[in-house]
């Protein structure tokens, strides 16, 4: 679906880019996350250290406190 910014030399990014996801009540809506180590500014995700993924759903989101949601890789 997309893709953060890349935040140099840190080991707790703060992220600027947002997602704008329709919300149905109704529905489930399953998210992942895959999260990568950037050491070059190559667009290929294979040239990226994978650190982990970790899944929720919009509804855990939408419901968390300042939709907010923290969870292990």
């Amino acid at each position: 679906f997309g893709r953060t910014e890349v935040i140099d030399n840190t080991l707790n990014p703060n992220f600027v880019r947002k997602f704008f996801l329709d919300y149905f009540f109704e529905e489930r809506q399953n998210l992942r996350f895959d999260v990568y180590n950037v050491d070059s500014r190559s667009s290929n995700i294979s040239k990226f250290d994978f650190l982990g993924q970790t899944f929720c759903t919009l509804g855990e989101i939408i419901g968390s406190t300042g939709g907010r949601l923290e969870n292990s890789l």
